[in-house]
């Protein structure tokens, strides 16, 4: 392209494209001004550069506007401006966008405001967006006072309107939509220049300040337009340092080199081989502008006298007016910005189904988040809150019955059981068939047991037996001193009982604490989980007294030996009499005879008549065993004890199912709890709205994940129908 195609207008309205490329543009304008940045990496252009770079000066350039100019950094926030080639008059808008607050965290709700009225004479844009300027920058006064203040009467150094404080730099944006029949339709961020000084006064960490809020807006779906003077080499260049690292394979990046009315002689050379791109290549190249310099921007040159100018210095000095084409056709504005507007929209069309795909992406997220929170307070706090006891204690009662999914409870009592069993049975007589040895320790009859460490022998037996004697027939032990062994053998049933009951109490709490916790913990702020946990803690210390009172009685019936169950008792005194006998026997060897021998006996015995003898028979011919009432006595103690634990552990477990946990079963703890609650009371209502007051920091969060909810559904239906 000749410099003469540099002539008339610069928009692209005649061509072909120049509708979509205007909805794709509009599309991705309208959807920065819904707050869809925070939600999805938007298709932009981003304008950077380095303090005095001439970055101010190419924005003008572009847009047809006057920018604010200060000594020092001129843009203290971002500025978005959004242009589209009508056939109307040139017309302007100046809007707000709070995209962070005083903290630099996100707003949950972004929205744009317009500042002031359209604009349509361009004279009066610079101090408008002064204005936007300062009220971006103090955040703490209403917007709407800075649209006509008056800035003459603005003290340096002291904040306007009373603001708490006036910000050095902000990351929200001014914006400016502008119109107009020479305008190209594009959409750039023009960024804070890059610093590495600071005024006195200021603070050094803006520098960084700086750098980081030009990292955030190039990276990911940015077009990055470097703004390099030509008065400096370009590797000595911080915007060109950070563009590099976000951008390392040039891709992304477009040059533009400023103020070549600099270059000293001899220095073109190696800026050609930039243009060229022989020398640092990017993938859509360099171009190369001229703006105003300070004498003309004195002058205050309007637009399209800058670009006459423009036209005119690169037709007439060298190296430009003898460029080859490849160079000529990246001269100018013109060119730039037709180059801008083609890059934006073939970015933003290929980038639209991964738009879409993001934004439902995000909208799963937020529903997934929204759908983990717990629903708002009710309408009707009173079956709301009843709900709430009923679907507690039905969960409760499925742990105390152990149904599928829910034996954990029962599972975790269970060794506790096991334990009381393996206790009661190692409390069994320790009895033994034979004399005490000389060398034995004597046995205190009167404190002696069977279930001492050291076990009761025959002559035990005998001394505790003749305690107990008073009036009694021959061959008879006195009944006192069976119950006098038994309850020997009972004496620790109790503490084992309350043991096993310690243990599943503490398993029972832990268990149903959970519970509570999972059921209520939302309300916590209400009081509601603290007094669930109050009633469930002191129906837990009633079950208990009155579980602790049915083990008792269980002792104290045990305490006196009973039974009807006598073939289970003739059972074991039988076993047990066999056993000791024949221990006793092998013990003193009072019958020993080979089986030959026995043989023998019993055949010479059948001659004489005695038949249907047994081998056990021959012992009768011995006599009477001298301690053979102790045995019977030891047989039937052991017998009775057998029978009477094989009914306690069972009937402890029982005990503490009933009693205890039967007491946390649905229908008698959901009657506590409603109770004591006060639903069934006058003031029911007002008892429940308090106990279910919500959490603030939940509202907070369902009301943040509402309004992101909102703003992607509205992003998605823009990103669905934007062509409508």
């Amino acid at each position: 392209m000749s410099l003469d195609a540099l002539d008339g207008p610069v928009g692209i309205a005649n061509q072909d494209y120049a509708k979509q490329v205007k909805n794709l543009i509009k599309l991705i304008t309208d959807l920065r001004a819904m707050g869809a940045q925070s939600h999805i990496d938007l298709p932009r252009i981003t304008v950077i550069g380095n303090q005095s770079a001439g970055k101010s000066s190419v924005v003008e350039a572009i847009s047809g506007i006057t920018v604010p100019r200060s000594s020092g950094t001129c843009t203290r926030c971002p500025m978005e401006c959004r242009l589209t080639c009508s056939p109307q008059p040139w017309r302007a808008q100046v809007l707000l966008r709070f995209e962070r607050d005083e903290a630099g965290n996100r707003l949950p709700e972004v929205k744009e405001e317009k500042f002031g009225p359209p604009i349509v004479a361009k004279s009066e844009l610079e101090l408008q967006l002064k204005r936007a300027q300062l009220a971006i920058l103090n955040p703490s006064v209403a917007s709407e006072l800075f649209v006509e203040l008056d800035l003459s009467v603005l003290t340096s150094g002291c904040p306007p309107l009373g603001s708490d404080r006036q910000l050095q730099f902000s990351p929200n944006v001014v914006c400016l939509d502008i119109s107009g029949p020479e305008l190209t339709d594009l959409s750039f961020i023009d960024l804070p220049g890059i610093i590495s000084n600071v005024a006195e006064g200021e603070d050094r960490g803006n520098i960084d300040l700086i750098k980081n809020l030009v990292k955030d807006h190039i990276a990911g779906n940015a077009l990055i337009l470097l703004t390099i003077t030509m008065r400096d080499d370009l590797e000595n260049q911080s915007a060109a340092f950070l563009a590099k690292e976000a951008d390392p394979n040039g891709l992304r990046t477009i040059g533009v080199l400023t103020k070549p009315d600099t270059l000293q002689e001899g220095e073109e050379p190696a800026w050609l081989k930039v243009l060229s791109g022989e020398s640092h290549p990017l993938r859509h190249g360099y171009y190369v502008t001229k703006q105003p310099n300070i004498s003309e921007l004195e002058q205050k040159l309007d637009h399209g006298e800058a670009r006459q100018r423009e036209k005119e210095y690169f037709a007439s000095q060298a190296p430009w007016k003898s460029a080859p084409p490849m160079i000529r056709n990246r001269i100018g504005v013109p060119n730039l910005t037709r180059e801008l507007s083609r890059l934006l929209s073939q970015l933003i069309e290929k980038l639209l189904p991964q738009l879409r795909s993001n934004a439902k992406s995000s909208l799963s997220g937020v529903m997934m988040s929204l759908n983990g929170l717990p629903q708002p307070p009710s309408e009707n706090p009173t079956a709301h809150l009843l709900q709430l006891v009923t679907s507690f204690t039905s969960l409760v009662d499925r742990y105390i019955q152990g149904g599928e999914g829910h034996e954990d409870l029962l599972r975790d009592c269970r060794p506790a059981y096991q334990k009381f069993q393996k206790d009661v049975s190692q409390t069994e007589p320790k009895f033994c068939p034979s004399e005490r040895q000389v060398t034995s320790a004597a046995i205190d009859s009167d404190s002696s047991s069977p279930t001492d460490q050291v076990p009761m022998y025959l002559d035990d037996v005998r001394k505790y037996v003749d305690k107990a004697l008073g009036r009694h027939l021959p061959f008879n032990v006195p009944f006192s001193a069976k119950i006098g062994l038994i309850r020997g053998c009972f004496a620790d049933w109790s503490t084992h009982a309350r043991s096993c009951f310690a243990t599943v109490y503490k398993v029972s709490e832990a268990h149903v604490n959970k519970l509570i916790t999972l059921k209520f913990e939302r309300f916590a702020r209400g009081g509601l989980l603290d007094h669930v946990r109050t009633i469930v803690e002191s129906q837990f210390e009633t079950a208990r007294e009155s579980t602790l009172k049915r083990l008792d009685w269980f002792m104290a019936i045990e305490s006196t030996p009973f039974t009807l169950n006598d073939h289970y008792f003739s059972s074991y005194r039988q076993k047990y009499l066999a056993m000791y006998k024949e221990e006793r026997q092998s013990a003193t060897g009072r019958f020993s005879m080979d089986v030959d021998s026995v043989r023998e006996a019993m055949a010479s015995l059948a001659r004489l008549g005695f038949s249907n003898l047994a081998n056990e028979d021959l012992n009768r011919l011995l006599g009477a065993d001298p301690f053979e009432q102790e045995m019977i006595c030891m047989s039937e103690v052991r017998a009775y004890f057998q029978v009477a634990y094989k009914r306690i552990i069972d009937n402890v477990p029982r005990a503490i199912d009933y009693d205890f946990l039967g007491s946390l079963k649905e229908e008698p703890l959901r009657e506590v709890l409603t109770t004591k609650l006060g639903l069934a009371s006058e003031i029911a209502t007002q008892r429940a709205s308090a106990y279910l007051s919500e959490d603030p920091n939940v509202a907070a969060e369902r009301e943040e994940l509402l309004q992101k909810k909102a703003s992607l559904e509205e992003i998605i239906d823009r990103l669905f129908n934007f062509m409508l």
